[in-house]
């Protein structure tokens, strides 16, 4: 009787047993980031060009109010057989309050995954606000997993985005019926990428992104190593593998979310022209937007980020 119990108890609760999709889930707070002693020293031991001057932004005191009023972790999941690494960054929080979910995208190559400084200074500000911020490495980024696959730039690593919306369940707090995207240069196009597949996100946020990559190509060729390394076929596929990652291309494909343009006209990696005529193309479409240039800004809009974040926050806050 006992045994016939226990195989009914494993068919009616499968969920009891089912693997957690959030993996080796550790707290970012670990080994040299444990301390902003040990961080320094980390960083001068490393780098042989370490920038003291610049690391004084990072202040003992802006990193202690991180590690006490939020929670880091990093993480591994599966996607398409392979490891990811993943992060999350949420308030530490007693109450029972369900938190809306932004999903970052990060900019860059393989070579440039999101590292701890960048999660400190561009996401904590975000996730203060009440937010759970929940972001993808992509495949290829990690020097430390085995089987981590290889970054197609804008092909089967939007798998590892949209995957997330799934694991968010996993997350403390988080209200699965409220996510927004939240990319920056190569991430906006990941963002435009995953929005398709993800009819229920409420809000984009675009900083400095491209949309529509033929003429960004044009613009800046030395592009043309990058998406050769790591676009399957692109030699033989050329315009059309350019036509997928070209949100201008397909934008009625796009759910129906408002979308927040945020560029600076001094940006010397993507050309402000792309935001502006994305907006002029959302405009003709009906499709909610607001457009923010910021004069003199950068690619990283480093001089404008309190003003930038408060653009975020309001139109988060509005539309999630």
């Amino acid at each position: 009787m006992t045994r016939i119990f226990c195989i009914l108890l494993l068919i009616a609760s499968p969920s009891l047993y089912a693997e957690n999709l959030i993996q080796n889930a550790k707290s970012c707070f670990r080994g040299a980031f444990e301390s902003h002693e040990k961080w320094a020293n980390f960083l001068a031991e490393k780098k042989p060009k370490f920038n003291k001057e610049k690391f004084s932004t990072f202040t003992r005191e802006k990193y202690n109010k991180f590690k006490q009023k939020q929670e880091c972790i990093d993480f591994t999941y599966q996607v398409d057989g392979l490891t990811i690494s993943g992060y999350y960054i949420k308030p530490k929080q007693t109450a029972d309050e369900k938190l809306p979910i932004v999903i970052y995208n990060r900019g860059g190559n393989p070579k440039h995954p999101m590292i701890f400084g960048s999660k400190m200074l561009k996401l904590s500000p975000v996730a203060s606000n009440k937010y759970i911020v929940l972001a993808s490495q992509y495949r290829g980024a990690s020097r430390w997993l085995k089987n981590n696959g290889k970054d197609e730039f804008g092909g089967a690593d939007i798998n590892d985005v949209v995957k997330l919306v799934e694991l968010a369940k996993e997350i403390p707090n988080a209200d699965t019926s409220r996510i927004a995207l939240f990319g920056w240069s190569r991430g906006v196009m990941q963002s435009y990428l995953a929005a398709k597949q993800l009819p229920e996100v409420k809000a984009i946020i675009a900083g400095a992104g491209n949309s529509d990559t033929s003429k960004a190509l044009k613009w800046r060729p030395e592009m043309e190593k990058i998406y050769s390394w790591l676009v399957p076929n692109f030699k033989e596929n050329r315009e059309e593998e350019l036509r997928k990652r070209s949100v201008i291309r397909w934008l009625g494909d796009l759910p129906k979310a408002p979308i927040l343009l945020l560029h600076g006209d001094n940006d010397k990696r993507v050309n402000v022209e792309q935001s502006k005529q994305l907006a002029k193309k959302l405009e003709e479409a009906k499709h909610p937007n607001k457009l923010v240039i910021y004069k003199g800004g950068t690619h990283s809009l480093r001089k404008f980020q309190n003003e930038y974040l408060t653009e975020v926050h309001q139109w988060l806050e509005k539309y999630l």
